[in-house]
This record gives C-alpha cells, structure tokens and sequence, in this order.
C-alpha cells in the first residue's frame, strides 16, 4: 500500500469535515476558537502542495472578527437579499437559476444509490456544497476502511472521480469563483480558495476530471 497517498487521502477526509462545517453552517465563537487555538490553518493536515490553497491559507492566517464574518456568511449563503454566493448546484447548471433542478436530483440519485438519504431537518437541496464536502468525507473514509487504495480495486474511490467528474467539479469551480468576488471578509475569501484547491487535489487523488459544461450564474 502507498503510505504517502493513504495519508494524502486521510487528511482530505480531515479537510472534506471541515469544509463541510465551515460552508454548511453558520460561524459561532466556539467554531472559530477552537480553528485558531489549534492553529488549523497554520499546521494544515494536507501536505500536497496547491497554489490556490497557500494562498488561501495566508488570508485565513489572521484570527477574523465573528460579526463581521457571521454578517459576511448570510450574505453570501443565507439571505433574506439576494445571495452573493448561493451555495446550490442547480442554480449554476439551470438556466433558470434555481434550486431543486436536474442537478439535485442527480445528486439526490447518486447519494441513494451508496445508501445515504440526506436530512438536516430544514428540507434543503442535496446539492449544497456543504453536504457534498460531507459525502466527499464518507466516501474517502470508506475507501479508506478497505486498506487499499489503489484505483482498479476500490469501489469507493471510482465512486468519487465519477462523483467529482459527473456532479461536483463541473459547477464548483464557478461557485468559488463568485463566492470570492461576493465575501467581503478575507476569511471567507480565503475559505474559497483553499476548498477549490483541496477539491483540485482530491481530483488528482482519483484521476477526476473538468469537463466543459455551461454555467448560467
């Protein structure tokens, strides 16, 4: 087994929880405490090197002001005005711009089809980027469990490059891009730069690939 890539995966699983938190849900004192007094960002659990994610890392180097960035999170992801940021698929893949379209439904499939029914109580689409850092995390942690890690004899990790090839990369990317030119805080700056950067990396991992689609947003 390759001891580099085993650990390389492991520490995207650790970065895949955070991203989840961290977009999902909103900042509160004790999220961010608990960031800075174990110096998350200084001491980041993945060592592959990726330029959007050195930098991210520098923005989100200083401790950041919690109203500012709570007010800066629910002007991107929340409302009640228009989002800056919105955080859901189908809103860049739809021509209309809305939620619950095609690409929730696609995604909703692919979460069926490896067990998994999302519910966190606010009937909110699955497509969020939030919960698909989540099952990024499940689907690494499993592959994990088998002990080997290689391509042609992991189930799990084929299911990810056709996760991140067929229903994430194709829309992230954009989704960083405008969440960067909406924040208004460096660490939510910093915060699209390092998850696009680790979802770069996560496509290394598994051979995943960008493929050319139209984005409406």
């Amino acid at each position: 087994m390759n001891d580099f890539r085993y650990q390389t995966l492991a520490s995207l699983t650790i970065a895949s929880h955070f991203f989840y938190r961290a977009l999902h849900q909103a900042p509160d004192t004790a999220f961010i405490n608990a960031l800075y007094d174990e110096a998350l960002f200084e001491e980041w659990p993945v060592e592959v090197r990726n330029d959007k994610v050195e930098h991210g890392l520098a923005l989100l180097k200083a401790r950041p002001d919690l109203q500012a960035i709570s007010r800066d999170y629910a002007q991107l992801f929340v409302g009640p005005n228009t989002l800056a940021a919105a955080p859901w698929g189908s809103v860049y893949l739809a021509e209309e711009q809305t939620t619950c379209g095609k690409t929730t439904l696609a995604i909703r499939a692919f979460y069926a089809d490896h067990g998994i029914a999302i519910d966190t109580g606010e009937r909110e689409p699955e497509d969020h980027i939030g919960l698909v850092f989540s099952f990024i995390a499940y689907l690494v942690e499993t592959a994990l469990t088998t002990q080997v890690i290689e391509m042609a004899h992991n189930e799990s990790l084929v299911s990810l490059q056709t996760f991140l090839t067929d229903h994430v990369l194709t829309w992230a990317p954009r989704f960083f891009a405008v969440m960067r030119e909406g924040a208004t805080t460096e660490f939510y700056q910093g915060l699209s730069l390092l998850a696009e950067g680790t979802l770069e990396q996560l496509a290394s991992q598994v051979d995943a690939q960008y493929k050319i689609v139209t984005v409406y947003r």
